[in-house]
């Protein structure tokens, strides 16, 4: 994993581009500075052109020859009055090499070097239109929408990263379910969560950490990690992962403030962990995301009828959406670079108006070496609940009274990530427990 795949991710953007000639010239972010000051912002490089290169350092740029399949990185010249600041850097050589480069130039030499390639059309990202102005330029959707769908399908460098950042993110996981007690703050956790992956080598926090704990927890992005862990009834929802490599995790486990989870959390729970177990066996090539989604509202009705939360027929349950009242975001979402990553919806696609379904991050087909995050939920989110209720169509099929006895849950959530495969899927998050037996076994030994 010492060598980034640089010329690969070109390749296959050029394939997606459909052009035998041309050439793709891509710049990277700039250092921000704080208004009215010389504090830098914390660096994050662009996307997009983290895949076409690997650098995650300002100022750099590159290009690709389509037709001589060359592929060029541009580095950025530092002075000597800068070295003393910022470091010697790497030479050329070093960088051309890391990034699996064929030659490296000083980006004071754009303009020569991209001139001589005598391009018939330049490919260029929108944000880059200005700075490429100058050459024949084609339009600049066409290369945003071809590196999309590359960043898509991940190549063996990138599922490894990716499981490194999940093994380090599970052991963060792991060390606050076993060390967490009663009158902590959820922002110790978050702090602590944040130090153990930064000291395993991950760069930052893929996102904004979420510890909720109790109410909190219907909140899908509660980030002011700032309530005490006062009651040992309560649940704690921890969403967080690290971004190791310029690559992301994303991971949920919800789990009790006390050594057991209640009666209720329990019961929530298990219909949750039934939810993500069901749909990532189901995970496999040629199916569609959305048909996962349905599949988790069906395990999630049939739980939620069981304890009396929902009435009537199961039929008449998934027809009226009534499951999105209780899990109003989608199954989960493409992950990569990005979070949230880029490729959801090809061209043309839609989105399903419905309950629950109109978050859905992602409609399309399985294929093998996307990954995916799997996260169902369940959730007692009194505003949505209020609706719910003021809907005679989809209030028939829920009694309110037995959901006022589960309300102090808040919500539960639990977050893999996966990769499919030609015949299903590899979870990377392997390394996480989350069935009841072990989450219990790390509280306990929390008070031990």
């Amino acid at each position: 994993m010492t060598t980034y795949p640089a010329k690969q991710h070109f390749v296959a953007t050029a394939a997606r581009l459909g052009a035998d000639t041309g050439v793709i010239l891509v710049y990277g972010s700039e250092t921000l500075i704080h208004p009215d000051s010389d504090t830098e912002y914390e660096f994050h490089q662009n996307s997009n052109f983290y895949y076409l290169s690997g650098v995650a350092e300002p100022g750099f740029a590159a290009a690709y020859d389509i037709s001589t399949r060359t592929a060029i990185l541009f580095v950025p010249h530092v002075s000597a009055d800068e070295a003393v600041w910022i470091g010697v850097p790497p030479s050329l050589e070093e960088y051309r090499a890391a990034h699996g480069f064929d030659a490296a130039y000083y980006t004071r030499d754009i303009s020569e070097v991209v001139g001589a390639l005598k391009p018939s059309a330049v490919y260029t990202l929108p944000e880059n239109a200005s700075a490429c102005a100058a050459y024949p330029l084609a339009p600049v959707e066409k290369l945003r929408a071809a590196v999309h769908e590359a960043r898509v399908y991940k190549d063996d460098y990138e599922i490894e990263i990716m499981r490194r950042a999940n093994q380090i993110s599970s052991s963060a996981h792991v060390a606050l379910m076993r060390e967490a007690r009663q009158g902590m703050v959820e922002t110790e956790l978050r702090g602590r969560f944040v130090g153990l992956v930064l000291a395993q080598g991950c760069s930052y926090e893929a996102y904004g950490s979420i510890v909720a704990r109790g109410r909190n927890a219907a909140v899908l992005h509660y980030t002011k990690n700032n309530m005490v862990l006062d009651d040992a009834s309560d649940v704690v929802l921890v969403d967080a992962g690290g971004t190791f490599g310029n690559y992301a995790s994303d991971i949920t486990r919800t789990w009790p403030v006390g050594p057991r989870f209640t009666d209720n959390a329990r019961e929530i729970y298990s219909i949750v962990l039934d939810m993500q177990k069901t749909v990532i066996s189901a995970c496999a090539p040629l199916k569609q995301w959305e048909d996962m989604h349905a599949l988790a509202a069906q395990v999630a009705a049939e739980g939620l009828l069981r304890l009396g939360i929902l009435t009537g027929d199961i039929v008449g349950i998934l027809a009226n959406h009534v499951v999105g009242y209780f899990m109003p975001h989608g199954i989960g979402h493409l992950i990569g670079i990005d979070t949230h990553d880029v490729g959801g919806y090809p061209a043309g696609t839609e989105r399903i108006n419905k309950p629950g379904l109109r978050y859905l991050r992602a409609r399309r087909q399985m294929q093998p070496r996307m990954v995916f995050t799997v996260e169902p939920g369940l959730y007692f989110v009194d505003a949505i609940l209020a609706e719910a209720q003021a809907t005679p169509a989809v209030a028939q099929f829920i009694d309110f009274e037995v959901v006022k006895r589960y309300r102090s849950v808040g919500g539960v959530r639990i977050e893999d990530n996966i990769v499919i495969t030609e015949s299903g899927n590899d979870n990377l998050t392997s390394e996480c427990p989350k069935e009841i037996a072990d989450v219990e076994a790390l509280r306990a030994s929390a008070y031990a």
